[in-house]
């Protein structure tokens, strides 16, 4: 087997932990309480697969998942190779887009990409967006643990809304205990 090879095979055979992105329904409310921010309706799912497998998993993806969501998702690429793919509820419902979420991850998982999924988020602002103040709450598929990463109206980091968002949420949602684990969006 070479180098190659087995970075293939541990990306391929690992499988990650989807069941925690269903508690983030029931923190919602502590989102309205705390900060007043409500979902956007807004998720993505983020994975990095390499070479031509991009194209057959974007394929793969919309047909999969044409018959159960209202619009098909949006597969991008970065210049690093990493791969998205959004997904959005017109109606906010996060129940529902915490499922679509799942779904596309275990499809990816089921295809043999489980080792390759990285992240999801989904985005949170205020109702009104007055003030722009925008909060992604982003999983880690590998540790099953979640971190808050904010953005200010000019897209700098927001951290104390950051911590504020952690604040809430401990005891709601199985948090990030290491900072240097976090992705920014």
């Amino acid at each position: 087997m070479t180098l190659l090879d087995s970075k293939l095979v541990r990306c391929w055979t690992s499988r990650p932990h989807l069941q925690s992105l269903y508690t983030l329904a029931a923190a919602a409310p502590r989102m309205r309480a705390a900060l007043g921010l409500t979902p956007t309706g807004g998720g993505t799912v983020g994975f990095k697969v390499d070479g031509d497998a991009l194209a057959r998993t974007e394929a793969e993806l919309i047909a999969a998942t044409s018959a159960r969501l209202p619009v098909h998702p949006l597969v991008t690429q970065d210049l690093h190779g990493r791969s998205t793919v959004r997904c959005w509820r017109r109606n906010r419902d996060l129940r529902v887009l915490t499922s679509d979420l799942v779904d596309v991850a275990d499809r990816l998982a089921r295809a043999g990409y489980g080792g390759c999924l990285r992240s999801a988020t989904v985005e949170f602002a205020e109702p009104d967006g007055r003030r722009g103040r925008k909060l992604a709450l982003v999983y880690l598929f590998d540790r099953g643990t979640f971190h808050a990463a904010a953005a200010a109206g000019t897209g700098a980091l927001d951290r104390a809304l950051e911590l504020r968002a952690r604040a809430a949420l401990h005891g709601a949602l199985p948090l990030e205990p290491h900072a240097h684990r976090r992705f920014v969006v």
